[in-house]
């Protein structure tokens, strides 16, 4: 029984570590892909396709942090 209630209180103090690797991860990859729109869209003529670029990036941001709170 012991044995079963550490396993338990190990699993529970790793969880947060694994969550908060995996949001670490979502915005890095975030990051990445904002300096990346930045880098092909920065005629100002290019401002809407900039804007398409930046909210696609968030979007995948958002559906990457729920897959870790899943």
């Amino acid at each position: 029984m012991r044995f079963l209630i550490s396993l338990v209180i190990i699993i529970l103090l790793y969880m947060p570590n694994v969550w908060a690797g995996c949001k670490s991860d979502c915005q890095d990859d975030y990051q990445s892909e904002v300096q990346s729109c930045k880098g092909n869209y920065d005629d100002p003529d290019d401002a809407d396709e900039l804007k398409i670029c930046l909210d696609n990036a968030k979007s995948e941001y958002d559906a990457c942090v729920n897959e870790c709170e899943d």
